[in-house]
């Protein structure tokens, strides 16, 4: 068996029809919406390195969105990495929206809604990993997905580097050297996105990093719980709250801050969302475990630079430029 496949499939498509079933069998279930009525022109290469696939992309302006009924009729469950070559892109995910240009990359999980708009003729790579990879290699990727990695100086340098350098290679890759130029690929995308956070997370012994990723994902699952804090979690995971907290030296975010970071995400993925509009900014703020909407609005102006009200008006579901 080849460790790396030689060949690429090529696909240029000037109808939008088929460009949105070729994007479909590229890479995930999508509907795609075409800007304008000028004639569409895309191109696909695709490519794989091992169990990792590489595709080019080169297209016209359009929409790609990924909804929670496709999600349901999919058994897709990866990461996809887009990496811009030429013009930008906007993505967004769980709230957060980003924009991308040339050498910037950035993640998306398959398994929750995205929308990424490519409102400019536009190159682009795709990469897609499988979630065991990456989960191996992160704590909780879902928090670092739609979040811009800058190629121009730093660990974002190294890896935008080495995956346009490896993308434009890959032909001439020989199967020995595949798997370990597939691991570094891994690993230099993970360490880059854990440089997002500003944190220097130590290493941790097998047990801390047990604890740790448990409690991060017990306060995902509790978000909507406003008796969420630093004791309940502790007692959920049977350890005291002295360990707990001790866990999370040396990170951005103590626990408690940890919550309320969170949950400030949540509400604007709430506010940005066309059912979250049927709500009051009131009732997300009480749902998301804030007792007092002045205190919640004062906290998101802090963090987002507009209160609540300003974001909804504004129009929330943009991508930010």
């Amino acid at each position: 068996m080849q460790l790396a496949d030689r060949s690429f499939t090529q696909r240029d498509c000037s109808s939008f029809s088929f460009w949105r079933d070729t994007v479909c069998e590229t890479f995930v279930e999508l509907d795609c919406r075409q800007h304008g009525s000028d004639r569409f022109k895309g191109q696909i290469q695709s490519r794989r390195l091992l169990d990792v696939s590489f595709a080019t992309v080169a297209a016209t302006p359009h929409t790609v969105v990924r909804d929670a009924q496709r999600i349901a009729r999919s058994k897709d469950d990866d990461f996809l990495l887009s990496i811009i070559h030429e013009g930008e892109m906007g993505i967004e995910q769980r709230g957060r929206m980003t924009r991308l240009r040339p050498g910037e990359f950035a993640i998306y999980d398959t398994a929750e809604p995205y929308r990424i708009v490519l409102d400019q003729p536009f190159v682009q790579s795709v990469l897609r990993f499988s979630r065991k990879e990456i989960n191996d290699r992160l704590l909780n990727p879902s928090l670092l997905t739609s979040r811009a990695v800058g190629g121009d100086r730093g660990m974002g340098a190294i890896a935008s580097t080495y995956i346009r350098q490896l993308s434009a290679q890959l032909e001439d890759v020989s199967p020995m050297s595949g798997r370990q130029l597939r691991n570094t690929l891994l690993d230099l995308v993970t360490a880059s996105l854990k440089d997002l956070t500003g944190e220097s997370v130590p290493p941790v012994r097998e047990g801390h990093h047990f604890f740790l990723n448990r409690a991060l994902r017990f306060v995902e699952d509790n978000l909507l719980d406003e008796s969420l804090s630093c004791e309940s979690v502790a007692q959920a995971l049977g350890v005291s709250s002295r360990y707990l907290r001790k866990l999370f030296e040396g990170r951005q975010h103590s626990l408690s801050e940890w919550i309320w970071h969170r949950r400030l995400e949540e509400s604007l993925k709430s506010l940005g969302e066309s059912q979250g509009a049927q709500r009051s900014i009131t009732a997300i703020a009480y749902d998301l475990g804030f007792k007092d909407p002045a205190h919640f609005s004062k906290a998101f102006k802090v963090k987002f630079g507009m209160t609540p009200r300003e974001y909804r008006l504004c129009g929330a579901i943009g991508i930010a430029h």
